[in-house]
Formats: C-alpha cells, sequence, structure tokens
C-alpha cells in the first residue's frame, strides 16, 4: 500500500522467476481491501499467484523475503505500511508449523 503497488508486484513477480527456481503458472486479479489491525492507512493491493518450485517451504519463505528487500520493502511497524508482502498460503498438502510460522 505504499508507493506503485501493482508496479511492485509485477517487479516482485519478475524477481522470484528470474533464476528459474519458481514457475510462475497463474496469477488472480488483483484487487483492493481495506488494512487490518493498523486501520490508518491506505488500503491493499492484494492478489495470489499459482507457483511451481523445486525449493522446499522454508526455502521459499526465505526467497519471497529476500525479493521483498530487492522490490524495495522497507522495515516498519508490525501491520503497517509496506511496498510489497508475499506470503507462501498453501505448499502442496503440506501442514508445516513452528515456533516463528505456520503454512
Amino acid at each position: 500500500n505504499v508507493g506503485d503497488r501493482v508496479g511492485n508486484i509485477e517487479r516482485a513477480l519478475r524477481r522470484l522467476c528470474e533464476d528459474g527456481q519458481v514457475q510462475l503458472l497463474a496469477t488472480s486479479f488483483l484487487y483492493q481491501s481495506p488494512a487490518a489491525y493498523v486501520t490508518d492507512q491506505p488500503n491493499f493491493c492484494n492478489g495470489v499467484c499459482k507457483v511451481a518450485t523445486s525449493l522446499e517451504p522454508l526455502a521459499l519463505l526465505k526467497k519471497l523475503k529476500e525479493v521483498e528487500v530487492s522490490t524495495g520493502r522497507q522495515e516498519r511497524m508490525r501491520w503497517g505500511p509496506r511496498e510489497v508482502d508475499l506470503d507462501v498460503i498453501f505448499f502442496n498438502n503440506l501442514v508445516f508449523e513452528d515456533e516463528a510460522r505456520t503454512l
């Protein structure tokens, strides 16, 4: 919800796929939604994509965080404004949980 929201998403997807470890299979339409938790900020631009990857779940998550930084994401308060936010929602039929995250 900061900067060129659509452009940031497009750049992040290109960067995600540039080394061949992740292949983009499909994307949803983008939609806007109000910010949750910290509500005094602009709407978020959201979308979902389906990918194929040779990476294991935590390696994929690490790659997503690296792509966020290379796309310009800056550290701010939790739930606050951000340039781009990439997450793993489903990974095959895996249910994964550790002290820091749940997939």
